[in-house]
């Protein structure tokens, strides 16, 4: 259907001929004009898109023909009406008309999609063009209107967001379902790892020992990867958060290498790590996903090094008032990793090869966990690699600064502004370690340069020897000029002479007069503490060791040294535990109260003792008869079989074999007759809580030695306290002056308070006097601990209380607790985070 060209008019009282005074030049210029817009009329007809021209108010003066084939509305049915009126319907949106109208009372261009309606009802989706035309005034004139169709384009990108929307649903459902099949998974692996545990204590042959181990090991590998589908999955879905609290690096960094230093060990590898003394520590951030990506890369370089060592480099790249970018490097000496390969290996489920998987095991998951997670952190995450000749894994973070950071948060340690000469290595009460001259043996290079920057930065003089036949002759040359070395730091595992070895030739020479030894060692071996005992070695530590932990032992051997202390010391005075010269003994451990448990078995433990623990009388007697105890520390307040009930059961079955374990009864502040109670039950004797760790190692191995007499009141005065509202210092002497053991138990504390705060609501309201009676006396051993002396009455009044059901006092007397709790916990979450 042909349409006329729309004459383009000129402005009136303007003509072409206006535009020069030569009358043969006007004729001239007007007949161009007029070809010029005929030709523009044509071409506007003849377009692909569809156009039309409106009047200033909107009415439609012109179409084009791709107008009447876009919209089926010839132009004469047009003209006149408004473009709304004509192709807008039911289903166009409403946003869309308001933005159209808005337009024309404004007189502005707009670009937009338009759902319009042809004229047999039908609808497709157009680009629709307003542009305004104004005269030489600047009035608006006319509009231009341009359409094209875009319905493709439109159904393209609909079906893409039905398409993201479908894969968003399936995504939240996958999630939802890995964390149901997660909980349904993890209910029967539980069982399995429970019970193979429980069977592992029991009497077993060889061979079936062997399966179950296996088992074990298994269960265990599951578990793992369990758990690293489901951060998958939570990553995947959007799911996965980052925190950001205060946390210490050192101590991040500490525990991990301490959880994988039993499986590089296992393979006779070092674990090294090297972390500058100056280096800011106290930072805020997600220490939870950072120990998470170190256990990945540090686990990945233990899996696939069969020989050498693995060494974990940190570093500082800048730092600002508030931030710090930190380097992390794990290195190793593995079987490494093709070039071809590295740009795949954070690929889930990828490995280097197929043969991976079978010789080493492993999903291939945890380096795409790993990357996820720096990613999430907005770190870099990089690996440099050689085949055959091991790998290197980098990534950067950056953290805030912690609230009152300081060079170094270890509280042995001052910062670097300090003077060359200065002390730098000591508290006062401690003896100095500056200018004492130390030995480092180690056949380990990485290991020589580590320990070399810890002691050399407390101001000791470092020679470092790597072998027995280098480190003999460096003690020879120190006697001869008689400059002796005060320290010999010794690696246990070395070649050809091993550091057994070489303390027994140095102990045989007495003219090398080598002062102090301390043994380092990457396999913590049973009988190693004895080896030690029987060459006088001062102190053993395994590795890898920290800058804390190293401080520790040698501030420790020197006090020792300084101050003449006997050797048969319980608790040394910098609070490290020393080892027993007795023999290390084998004691059971039952409370079912996991805090006292766990300080319990953490105080033996350290000593060197071999430490049983079980959560009740019933499996106190079922240990019993099972293995040989040559000592056992019975809680008296227990549900199901009380601590006096377990006693008389075990001296049951001692009838019958003629033999007899000493029992130690412990208890939190034992009620009037209890002591009475114990000695009636069987029990040796008699040690009430809070537990000090000097106490409890000396009647533990006086007991067991046959030393202490059945009543003996010695223990009657472990009960002391020290007046004030609590004492947080007198926790960790108790604790032997182990910050690390205090900050667990202060973990109990405040996890436990609360519950057992509800535990006691929840009996008052059930009227269950048992139940509050084994709460209340729970909540009393907590406090007791810190020397809260208000607390612990009224705690110990609770229990009184739940004891003669008198339970309506005891309610109103929990109401008085609670604000003291509340006070207490504060006070010990603040001293918690400022370690």
């Amino acid at each position: 259907m042909a349409t006329k060209a729309f004459q383009i008019r000129l402005p009136e009282n303007q003509s072409p001929t206006q535009t020069s005074s030569d009358p043969i030049n006007a004729d001239t210029q007007a007949a161009a004009d007029r070809d010029d817009l005929e030709t523009l009329s044509l071409v506007v007809s003849r377009a692909s898109n569809a156009i039309l021209i409106m009047d200033s108010a909107g009415l439609i003066e012109w179409t084009n023909d791709a107008f009447s084939n876009l919209s089926g509305y010839a132009s004469a049915e047009a003209v006149g009406h408004k473009l709304s009126d004509l192709v807008f319907g039911p289903s166009t949106d409403a946003e869309t008309r308001k933005a159209i109208s808005r337009t024309l009372n404004t007189g502005e261009e707009l670009t937009t999609d338009v759902l319009q309606y042809r004229h047999d009802g039908t609808t497709l989706w157009v680009e629709c063009k307003l542009i305004p035309v104004n005269d030489d005034v600047g009035r608006l004139s006319r509009w231009i209107v341009i359409e094209s169709d875009v319905t493709r384009r439109r159904q393209t990108e609909e079906a893409l967001l039905v398409a993201k929307k479908s894969a968003e649903a399936n995504s939240r459902s996958k999630s939802e379902f890995l964390a149901n099949m997660s909980h349904e998974i993890r209910t029967p692996l539980n069982a399995i790892l429970g019970m193979t545990e429980l069977a592992l204590t029991t009497d077993l042959s060889r061979e079936q020992r062997d399966y179950l181990q296996t088992v074990q090991t298994s269960a265990d590998a599951l578990l793992e990867l369990l758990n690293d589908v489901l951060d998958i999955s939570k990553i995947e879905a959007g799911k996965m958060e980052i925190d950001e609290v205060e946390f210490n690096l050192a101590e991040i960094i500490r525990e991990t290498t301490k959880a994988l230093a039993v499986r590089a060990h296992e393979k006779g590898l070092e674990l090294a790590v090297h972390m500058p003394m100056t280096l800011p520590q106290e930072l805020r951030g997600d220490p939870t996903r950072i120990r998470q990506i170190l256990f990945n890369l540090i686990g990945n370089a233990i899996k696939f090094t069969e020989t050498g060592e693995v060494v974990i480099d940190v570093e500082e790249q800048w730092q600002t008032d508030s931030e710090v970018c930190m380097h992390f490097s794990v290195k190793d000496t593995g079987v490494g990793i093709p070039k071809d390969r590295l740009n795949k290996i954070f690929e889930a489920f990828t490995q280097v090869d197929s043969s991976m998987a079978r010789r080493f095991g492993g999903s291939g998951l945890g380096l795409t966990i790993t990357s996820q997670l720096v990613r999430l952190m907005n770190g870099k995450l990089w690996v440099q690699s050689s085949e055959g000749k091991g790998s290197t894994f980098h990534f950067t973070l950056t953290m805030k600064l912690a609230t009152n950071n300081s060079e170094t948060s270890d509280p042995m340690l001052l910062s670097t502004s300090d003077t060359k000469h200065a002390n730098r290595s000591t508290r006062p009460g401690h003896p100095s370690l500056n200018d004492r001259r130390v030995l480092i043996i180690d056949d380990n290079a990485t290991n020589r340069r580590i320990l070399n920057e810890m002691l050399t930065h407390w101001g000791m003089a470092a020679t470092l020897c790597d072998s027995a036949a280098r480190a003999l002759m460096e003690l020879e040359t120190a006697a001869r000029k008689d400059e002796p070395f005060d320290l010999v730091v010794l690696d246990a595992m070395m070649p050809v002479v091993d550091g057994f070895q070489l303390a027994k030739m140095i102990r045989k020479r007495r003219d090398l007069k080598p002062g102090t030894v301390l043994m380092l060692s990457s396999a913590d071996h049973l009988n190693s503490q004895t080896r030690c005992d029987e060459l006088g070695i001062d102190n053993y530590l395994v590795k890898p060791v920290s800058a804390s932990t190293l401080h520790a032992a040698v501030v420790s051997v020197f006090d020792r040294s300084d101050s003449d202390v006997e050797s048969s010391e319980t608790v040394s005075r910098d609070g490290t535990f020393s080892r027993p010269s007795s023999p290390r003994l084998r004691i059971l451990v039952v409370d079912d109260h996991q805090p006292n448990r766990k300080l319990v078995e953490s105080i033996l433990r350290r000593r060197g003792h071999d430490v049983r623990c079980e959560c009740d009388g019933d499996a106190a007697v079922a240990a019993y008869r099972h293995d040989r105890f040559d000592a056992v520390l019975m809680e008296v307040q227990m549900p199901n079989r009380d601590g006096f009930s377990a006693t008389q059961e075990i001296r049951a079955i001692e009838t019958a074999s003629g033999s007899h374990t000493p029992i130690i009864a412990l208890t939190a502040h034992a009620l009037q007759g209890d002591r009475e109670k114990c000695l009636a039950a069987g029990m040796d004797c008699y040690l009430p809580k809070p537990i000090h760790a000097a106490d409890l190692l000396n009647l533990v191995e006086q007991v067991a030695g046959g030393n202490v007499a059945i009543n003996s009141e010695s223990s009657e005065t472990l009960a002391e306290q020290t007046t004030g509202s609590f004492n947080i210092a007198s926790a960790l002497h108790r604790m032997g002056g182990e910050v690390d053991l205090l900050k667990e138990h202060i973990g109990y504390v405040l996890n436990d308070m609360p519950q057992l705060l509800e535990m006691m609501s929840e009996a008052i309201e059930r009227e269950d006097a048992r139940q509050l009676q084994i709460a209340a006396h729970r909540l009393k051993s907590l406090v007791s601990s810190y020397d809260h002396e208000e607390a612990r009455d009224i705690a110990q009044k609770i229990e009184i209380d739940a004891q003669r059901d008198r339970i309506s006092e005891a309610a109103a007397r929990i109401e008085t607790l609670r604000p003291l709790l509340k006070t207490f916990a504060q006070a010990v979450d603040e001293y918690l985070q400022t370690k």
